[in-house]
């Protein structure tokens, strides 16, 4: 078999993962603190085949941890994170990280986000607040007042890039532990808009799709070869 298949194979599974990546960004492109994946590629010598044949690797994916764009709102329980950092958030599977600070009251008045999962105030406690409470305000540093009362404060944690797996959404889980430095700031009233630019990201749509398209067409016409080569050699003479 012909050692273009092969490098034709592989450029099109890294463009197939380029093109999941890319159409998931532009699906969250108005998801609050949604932080879009970045597919990085790199040549692998495919030795055990040719020491001159290059591959394409199937990709790395990471998330761009550059922040959104700030939006103001009305709301004192919209929150968003000024700096590198996250919200720590509890679901069934664990503790988890978001952005996504468009919070909101659940029935018992804890403090939750938009798909019902508690937020994390320091120690992992959720925040309450009781149901006398008039005004809630959060500061800067993640305290969280109730009629001027501290009622609790949140859970505000830092990462490496390289430490971040999503989760789906807006959700992260960690693959290590917090690393120390300052907590970033949270800005009440506001929320962090996605990080994904909607128009470079149907440009590279349309980009990836090509490509992708023109491996298949290539990864074809060396199958119909070989299958033609096949034939006229295996034809009695």
């Amino acid at each position: 078999m012909s050692n273009g298949i092969y490098a034709a194979t592989a450029g099109a599974v890294a463009q197939s993962n380029a093109l999941d990546a890319t159409a998931n960004n532009i699906a969250n492109a108005s998801t609050t603190g949604f932080h879009g994946d970045r597919v990085t590629f790199r040549e692998a010598l495919a030795a055990a085949r040719s020491p001159d044949l290059s591959n394409v690797s199937a990709g790395t994916t990471r998330v761009d941890d550059q922040a959104g764009a700030l939006i103001q709102t009305a709301n004192p329980l919209d929150l968003a994170l000024e700096g590198d950092g996250y919200f720590g958030v509890t679901t069934a599977a664990g503790p988890r990280y978001t952005r996504a600070g468009n919070f909101q009251l659940d029935d018992q008045r804890n403090l939750v986000t938009a798909d019902g999962f508690a937020v994390r105030g320091t120690g992992g406690t959720p925040i309450h607040v009781p149901a006398e409470a008039t005004q809630v305000a959060v500061a800067a540093d993640g305290t969280v007042s109730a009629d001027g009362a501290e009622i609790g404060k949140l859970e505000l944690s830092k990462f490496a890039p390289n430490q971040m797996k999503r989760q789906g959404g807006s959700l992260f889980s960690a693959t290590g532990r917090a690393v120390a430095g300052d907590p970033p700031k949270v800005r009440s009233g506001m929320l962090e808009s996605s990080n994904v630019n909607i128009v470079r990201g149907v440009v590279d749509l349309v980009k990836v799709s090509r490509t992708y398209e023109s491996l298949m067409k290539m990864i074809q016409g060396y199958h119909d070869l070989e299958s033609r080569a096949a034939r006229e050699l295996g034809a009695p003479k």
